[in-house]
């Protein structure tokens, strides 16, 4: 974990965020509900389905950040 947080936090210092991609506090308690109530495999399940989550929002936040640049109208599948 300890990796994960030095490459966002990195990642952050150069990079603005834009909170319309951002995870709601609501997402974040059920996230961790679902991984405090499954045992072992559930866990690693919704842990791999949040980093999935988090990979989508990210691509939907490039596709705006072309789009606003006039970089591509070619839509969701640009990237």
């Amino acid at each position: 974990m300890d990796k994960i947080r030095k490459y966002v936090q990195k990642f952050f210092k150069t990079t603005k965020r834009n909170i319309r991609y951002m995870i709601s506090a609501g997402e974040c308690e059920e996230i961790v509900s679902t991984i405090q109530n499954s045992d072992g495999w559930d866990a690693i399940s919704a842990a791999c389905k949040t980093f999935d989550y988090g990979y989508a929002k990210g691509y939907r936040a490039a596709l705006a950040e072309m789009k606003k640049e006039g970089m591509t109208d070619a839509g969701e599948n640009a990237l």
